[in-house]
C-alpha cells in the first residue's frame, strides 16, 4: 500500500471511530431506555390483569361455594340415590356433593 493510501485509511479510521463509537454508543443507550421503560409497561399492564383474573377466580370460587350451601340438601339427595354409573353419567356435575356427605339428613 502506498503511503497515499494509508494515510486516507487512517483519516477513514479516524473518522469512523469519532462518529460511528458515540453513534453506537447512543444508539446502545437508547434502546437500553426504551425497552426498560416499555418492559415496565408491559410487566405493569401484565401484573394488573393477572391480579385482575385472581380476584375474579376467587369471587367465582366464593359465589360457587355460597350456591352449594344452599342448595345441597335440595340438590344430592338424588346425587345420593343414583347408582355408580349414573352417578358416573349422569350426575357427574354434582360430584362436589361428596363433601356434603356428612352433612345430610341420615347420614352415616
Amino acid at each position: 500500500m502506498s503511503d497515499r493510501h494509508t494515510g486516507k485509511r487512517a483519516f477513514v479510521i479516524f473518522l469512523g471511530s469519532l462518529v460511528g463509537i458515540p453513534l453506537i454508543a447512543t444508539v446502545a443507550i437508547a434502546a437500553v431506555l426504551i425497552t426498560s421503560t416499555l418492559g415496565m409497561m408491559i410487566w405493569n399492564s401484565w401484573s394488573a390483569n393477572e391480579s385482575s383474573l385472581q380476584q375474579e377466580e376467587a369471587r367465582g370460587d366464593r359465589i360457587e361455594k355460597a350456591a352449594r350451601e344452599q342448595t345441597f340438601l335440595t340438590l344430592c339427595p338424588q346425587y345420593f340415590q343414583a347408582s355408580f354409573p349414573d352417578r358416573w353419567l349422569g350426575y357427574g356435575r354434582f360430584s362436589w356433593c361428596e363433601d356434603y356427605r356428612d352433612r345430610m339428613p341420615g347420614a352415616r
